[in-house]
């Protein structure tokens, strides 16, 4: 072999064993035969050559090459490369993910569930994920709006409180604590004498309590008694209820004012003097009459069995 021809077999190896390197400095193994897959993106928002293309958190593959399309599209054709064997679903979708805090972008291959696969050199659909700062946007940005609402409210509540409470205003408010303080303490001294007051009376209290249970405890025990006295007064009430009361009450107002009028035996008894003297007279002789036939029997009744009648015959008066 001569010396020109040695060299340039050198800087063949050379040059492979550099490509080699390099790829496989960046991840890529050019020696294993890999499955090509491409997928097309608006933004890829920092995902670079070297990515790892996992799923379910299981690294698969690789992002083998980036390239833009054409500058009128701007639109990113990214290459990347399964090294596992496994059926990949047409449906499925190659999403970019942020996969630490620091933003390093890899992409998430979403398993779909299509029954036809997809093959070496096909196009997946595409997603991608926010970013750290959008996230934390999406989730301050809400609370950043409530915060000025709040504080224009605050600003808002502050004016009207200063406005409201002025001078007067502020003295007015510290009398009415001021008295607010004095009826508290007056409470509270009130709830020391009742306490005391039921301490010194808790004796006459238990007996008015348990006087209280054997009454409830009576009233409890007596409540068929109870029950047929209510039912008795409902029968009278109906019975009353039922009863022509107003015709009743009308004649006795009749018969008083005929009486107050004159009328009849007790309305000229009452009313006429005359008939008045006449009966007491009469009652006063009546009087007289029964006590003399007391006295003097034979005056009134004269008879014998054997000879006859015998007359009445005058008492003697003595002188």
């Amino acid at each position: 072999m001569n010396k020109e021809l040695k060299i340039g077999f050198v800087a063949i190896v050379t040059i492979a064993l550099l490509f080699i390197g390099i790829n496989f400095l960046k991840g890529l193994n050019v020696l294993n035969s890999a499955r090509k897959f491409y997928s097309l993106y608006e933004n890829i928002g920092g995902l670079q050559v070297g990515s790892s293309v996992l799923v379910n958190g299981y690294q698969v593959g690789m992002v083998s090459d980036i390239n833009l399309l054409t500058e009128e599209s701007q639109r990113l054709l990214v290459e990347i490369s399964i090294e596992k064997d496994f059926n990949i679903p047409s449906n499925s979708i190659c999403k970019i993910v942020n996969q630490d805090l620091m933003g390093t972008k890899g992409i998430s291959l979403l398993i779909g569930n299509d029954e036809i696969f997809a093959l070496d050199g096909d196009t997946l659909r595409t997603d991608i994920e926010g970013t750290l700062q959008d996230e934390v946007n999406a989730q301050i940005l809400p609370l950043k709006h409530k915060a000025e609402e709040l504080i224009g409210s605050i600003d808002s509540v502050m004016v009207i409180i200063t406005a409201v409470l002025n001078k007067d205003t502020r003295e007015n408010l510290r009398n009415s604590l001021q008295s607010l303080d004095k009826t508290f303490a007056l409470m509270s001294e009130t709830m020391s004498k009742v306490d005391s007051l039921v301490l010194v009376n808790d004796e006459r209290l238990t007996k008015i309590i348990f006087n209280l249970e054997s009454i409830t405890s009576n009233l409890a025990g007596g409540n068929n008694e109870i029950r047929t006295i209510l039912t008795n007064f409902a029968s009278i009430s109906d019975s009353l209820a039922k009863a022509d009361i107003t015709s009743v009450v009308e004649d006795v107002n009749h018969i008083v004012s005929s009486i107050n009028e004159g009328e009849g035996s007790i309305g000229l008894l009452l009313k006429d003097e005359k008939v008045y003297a006449n009966l007491e007279q009469s009652t006063k002789q009546l009087a007289e009459l029964i006590e003399d036939i007391k006295k003097n029997p034979s005056r009134y009744v004269n008879f014998s069995i054997i000879g006859g009648s015998k007359g009445y015959k005058t008492p003697k008066t003595r002188k």
